[in-house]
């Protein structure tokens, strides 16, 4: 699967989008502007990852507490 982010300014070409993808055969969903920002994180997060597992004490090292 993959997935193609559009970002619209008004509403209603939300909407013309959205039901062109419909009529086309493609899921589509409107995501909230908080939606996206937890999504880039994430995104952030996973590209951040070095290692699977991480000790506690090292952590809170890094963030110098």
């Amino acid at each position: 699967m993959e997935t193609v982010l559009i970002n619209v300014e008004k509403k209603s070409d939300l909407a013309f989008l959205i039901s062109l993808a419909k009529k086309l055969g493609l899921s589509a969903k409107a995501l909230t502007r908080a939606q996206v920002e937890d999504w880039r994180l994430a995104q952030k997060i996973d590209a951040g990852m070095k290692t699977a597992n991480a000790k506690r004490s090292d952590v809170m090292k890094a963030l110098g507490k």
